[in-house]
């Protein structure tokens, strides 16, 4: 009885130390680099934004279990270049790139069984600040497409 407690018990610590997210793991190798970071929950974050005004942002805080936001000062390109290792190594697909002419952004996501289970938002301008923004997630592309098409923010270039 004792060994299949210490099966079991060793199992379960196995399965939730698989389960962090790749973010977190940027996060906790980078936070001492970083100028600014911080951790909220998705309950702290929503608390900042308004149900009638921001629905869109609303919906996926709801199906959000964890905000991770890391501001770095990026003037020999280091961070970027862990962040693109990190990139190749945890098989981010891209699924929005932003450009203006020094300034850009882009969206990562990594999906699992059918759900978009992290995203992640970098943007970086032309004085070599960067910022990451990561969250852990359970929605479809389905869902985040819906979110995206009826949302009322406008990109236009000038």
């Amino acid at each position: 009885m004792k060994r299949l407690a210490t099966i079991f018990f060793a199992s379960f610590i196995v399965n939730v130390s698989a389960q962090e997210v790749a973010f977190n793991k940027f996060y906790k190798t980078n936070k001492d680099k970083s100028t600014f970071s911080i951790n909220l929950s998705a309950s702290l974050a929503g608390s900042f934004l308004d149900n009638e005004d921001d629905g869109d942002i609303m919906n996926v805080i709801k199906k959000s279990s964890d905000f991770k936001l890391m501001i770095f000062n990026n003037e020999d390109h280091t961070i970027s270049k862990d962040f693109n290792k990190f990139k190749r190594k945890n098989n981010l697909k891209t699924l929005v790139r932003v450009k203006d002419k020094d300034s850009k952004a882009e969206l990562y996501f990594i999906k699992k069984n059918n759900y978009i289970r992290e995203i992640i938002i970098r943007a970086n301008s032309d004085d070599d600040k960067l910022v990451l923004f990561g969250l852990k997630t359970k929605i479809t592309k389905d869902e985040l497409s819906a979110m995206m098409s009826s949302s009322d923010i406008n990109i236009s270039s000038n």
